[in-house]
C-alpha cells in the first residue's frame, strides 16, 4: 500500500510538472544535471535537455550564477532574476525542495517577453502622446496670453489670434478622435460592414476633395485604372485609407510633383498602388512608418502621426496587407504605397 501511494504521489508530481506552462527543470542537487524537463522547457530550450548540466543546456552564465547563489541562501526559494535567454526575457527562480527522502533543485523560467514588450509599448505611447499634445497646447496658451496682454484691443490682430487658437483646438480634436478610432479598430470594436463596391467609385470619391490641395502645390493627381473591379469592403473605412495615403503623398511630394494611382488584380485580390515622386524613405524607417505616432521627418508639425497606423489596421481588418517601397532611383525617385483588398465573389479571379 505504501509503495502504491508513493508511486501515485510521484505520478501526480510529474503530471503537475507536465501541465505547468512555465519552463521547469529538475536538477540533481550534487551535479546540477537535469533529471527532468517539462514540455514548456523543451519548447524553449530544445528537446535534448535531460542528462545535460544546466550551463551546458542553457549556455547562460547568469542562470548558472543564480543557481550557485541559491545554494548559499536559506529557505526553499531564492530571489528571482530577470535574464535574457534564447532571445526571450525570462524571470528565473530557483527552489531547493525536499521530495520524499531526496533533495532536488528546481529551476523555473517564466517567459515575460510579451509583458515587457507591452510595457515598452505603453511607455512609448505615453511619451508620443505627450509629445504630440505639447505643441498645440503650448501654442494655444501663447496665443491666449497674447490676447490677454493687449491684443484684444486690436480687432484685426485679435481675430487672427482667435483663428489660430481655433486651428490648434482642431488639431487637438483630430488627435483625440484618431486615438479613439485607432483604439476601437485595434480592439475590433469598430464594426466593418463589407459590401460589394465599385473600386473606381471609391477611389474617385476619396481623391476628389484632395485635388485642390494638390493644385495649391502645383501637383497633379492621376487615377489610371484600366477596369472597374468590384471589391468587398467597408466603403467609408477604405475611403479613409485612400485619403490618408494620398494626403501623405501630397505632403511629401515636391512642388509640381506627381501622384499616381493604379490598380491590378492578383489572384482573388486587387492591389492598389499610390506612387509619388517625393524623397525616398530611409530604409531603416520603412518597417516603422505604419507604427502609431512614427514620423520620418519629426520637424514637420502637420498631421498627428496616426494616419498610416489607422490605414494599416483598416486594411488588415479587410484581410489585406499594406506596405511601402522606395522606387528605383535609376528610373524615377519616390515612394509607392501598396495595399490589397478582396474581390467580391461575383468578380472573377485570375487563374
Amino acid at each position: 500500500m505504501l509503495q502504491a501511494q508513493l508511486s501515485l504521489r510521484q505520478a501526480l508530481s510529474l503530471g503537475l510538472l507536465e501541465a505547468i506552462q512555465d519552463a521547469v527543470l529538475v536538477l540533481d542537487p550534487t551535479t546540477n544535471m537535469i533529471t527532468h524537463a517539462n514540455p514548456a522547457s523543451q519548447s524553449l530550450l530544445g528537446e535534448t535537455l535531460v542528462g545535460e548540466t544546466l550551463i551546458a543546456a542553457t549556455q547562460s552564465a547568469e542562470l548558472d550564477t543564480l543557481l550557485r547563489e541559491a545554494a548559499n541562501q536559506p529557505g526553499p526559494e531564492v530571489a528571482e532574476r530577470l535574464l535574457e535567454l534564447a532571445n526571450r526575457t525570462l524571470r528565473a527562480q530557483v527552489y531547493h525542495l525536499q521530495v520524499a527522502d531526496q533533495r532536488v533543485k528546481l529551476v523555473m523560467l517564466r517567459d515575460e517577453t510579451e509583458l515587457h514588450r507591452l510595457g515598452r509599448a505603453r511607455r512609448e505611447m505615453v511619451a508620443n502622446i505627450s509629445h504630440e499634445l505639447r505643441h498645440p497646447i503650448t501654442t494655444a496658451g501663447l496665443l491666449a496670453d497674447t490676447l490677454l496682454t493687449g491684443a484684444l484691443k486690436k480687432p484685426k490682430r485679435a481675430e487672427k489670434l482667435v483663428r489660430d487658437i481655433r486651428r490648434e483646438v482642431d488639431t487637438l480634436s483630430q488627435l483625440v478622435q484618431e486615438m479613439r478610432d485607432l483604439s476601437l479598430i485595434e480592439s475590433g470594436q469598430m464594426p466593418v460592414r463589407l459590401t460589394p463596391t465599385s473600386l473606381l467609385e471609391v477611389i474617385n470619391t476619396s481623391v476628389e476633395p484632395l485635388y485642390s490641395l494638390a493644385e495649391h502645390k502645383g501637383q497633379s493627381i492621376a487615377v489610371n485604372i484600366a477596369q472597374d473591379w468590384r471589391v468587398l469592403v467597408d466603403t467609408n473605412q477604405i475611403m479613409r485609407v485612400i485619403k490618408n495615403i494620398v494626403h501623405n503623398a501630397i505632403k511629401f511630394a515636391p512642388e509640381d510633383g506627381r501622384i499616381h494611382l493604379s490598380v491590378e488584380q492578383v489572384a482573388d485580390e486587387v492591389r492598389v498602388a499610390v506612387e509619388n515622386n517625393g524623397p525616398p524613405i530611409p530604409e531603416k524607417d520603412l518597417p516603422r512608418i505604419f507604427e502609431r505616432f512614427f514620423q520620418v521627418d519629426r520637424s514637420r508639425s502637420d498631421g498627428t502621426g496616426l494616419g498610416l497606423s489607422i490605414a494599416k489596421h483598416i486594411v488588415r481588418s479587410h484581410g489585406g496587407e499594406i506596405w511601402a517601397v522606395n522606387n528605383d532611383p535609376n528610373t524615377e525617385a519616390g515612394v509607392t504605397f501598396f495595399f490589397t483588398l478582396p474581390l467580391a465573389e461575383d468578380e472573377p479571379a485570375l487563374s
